[in-house]
């Protein structure tokens, strides 16, 4: 009896981004399982380069909206007409030519939440030209879904978001990404990331990370509001254009450290990590975060808040109330939350989340 056949659509699978990791995860167990994988993608983890086979598809290099107008199109040119036992697409562009989609993101909730790009000059303003554009494309393909396609909702603040705004899917579920194993840093291990993360020793109070880089959507103008004054908290500042970005306020208790790529001493350097966005479907740092050990704390507007707070693995913070009491909190009781993160890392794990995926290709392999 030969393998059933799946084949997988994103950009990128593998560690390019959080979307890009919850591919590859995919990837990887339906290989495990005895499955024959093939993949859509433009870049693919070396990791998977001999076990799957890779229909390489063409990204525009420049232009992101170009990029997203065209994909489906270079889709199924890479596709070419192929026949498979289950489709399991991860971009909007091609939900109507799967089986399986996973619904990540919509674009028209950030919209609403007035979070989208709003910094002056004029490579803003052509950003927020083009996030527009996208916002009604991305509009066309879910006010025209495929009913035959199962979606899965890697939230319920998604599900409910998406019920809200557009027709409904007959066949949908929430299922959040997986959580990855607990990797506690040892105290040394942790003094010594904290040295090469910051470049010096840091003893004043608790080392607070975030990720989120200079977006709106990401809640880093409240962050740096919050945390003017409280010169006993550190903030580990990362992500996309917070090299050199000085943050009135918070001179000499703020360190910028543009794209972070060692995830591992970034947690390890972290007393309390902190995802303040307006809205974040299921982002894969707080499972990430808390799988290192690292109290997290969340606004309401991320997807797995829920989760955190069902497992004791974090805390909430609504924004504009005081933030930094919470770091200080979680910071001295961060045993607590760890006993909580190892709950949450066991019953969603990866093995229990791709035997649940696994289900679901099957179901579709039998219509």
């Amino acid at each position: 009896m030969s393998a059933p056949t799946l084949c997988i659509i994103h950009e990128g699978v593998g560690n390019q981004s959080a979307i890009a990791k919850v591919a590859f995860w995919g990837a990887r167990h339906a290989l495990r399982a005895g499955w024959k994988v093939s993949v859509v993608a433009n870049v693919l983890d070396r990791s998977l380069q001999g076990d799957v086979e890779w229909l390489r598809l063409f990204v525009p290099p420049r232009i992101f909206l170009l990029k997203w107008l065209t994909a489906r199109h270079f889709i199924q040119a890479a596709l070419g007409g192929r026949a498979f036992d289950v489709v399991h697409a991860h971009q909007p562009q091609a939900s109507s030519l799967s089986d399986v989609f996973t619904c990540h993101f919509l674009t028209r909730a950030a919209h609403e939440r007035n979070c989208l790009e709003s910094r002056s000059g004029w490579r803003p303003a052509l950003v927020r030209a083009q996030q527009r554009a996208v916002l009604h494309a991305e509009d066309y393909f879910y006010r025209r879904w495929n009913q035959r396609t199962r979606m899965l909702f890697c939230s319920e603040l998604l599900r409910e978001e998406f019920q809200r705004l557009y027709p409904m899917p007959e066949r949908c579920e929430v299922m959040e990404n997986a959580c990855p194993p607990m990797c506690v840093p040892s105290e040394p291990e942790r003094q010594a990331a904290r040295r090469r993360l910051l470049g010096r020793d840091w003893d004043g109070g608790p080392v607070l990370g975030y990720l989120g880089g200079l977006h709106e959507r990401k809640g880093y103008r409240q962050l740096l509001r919050a945390l003017e004054g409280q010169r006993d908290i550190l903030l580990a500042m990362g992500g996309e254009f917070t090299r050199g970005f000085h943050a009135p306020g918070l001179e000499g208790h703020h360190q910028t450290l543009g794209w972070v790529s060692d995830l591992p001493t970034f947690f390890a350097a972290c007393d309390v990590f902190i995802v303040p966005s307006a809205f974040d479907p299921c982002p894969l740092a707080v499972f990430e975060a808390a799988a290192h050990g690292v109290p997290v704390i969340a606004t309401s507007g991320v997807g797995n808040l829920p989760t955190l707070l069902r497992y004791t693995a974090g805390a909430v913070w609504e924004m504009d109330t005081p933030l930094a009491p919470i770091v200080r909190a979680l910071a001295q009781q961060r045993d607590l939350f760890r006993t909580g993160a190892r709950r949450m890392a066991a019953e969603l794990s990866e093995e229990s989340q791709a035997t649940r995926l696994l289900h679901i290709y099957d179901e579709c392999r039998r219509g």
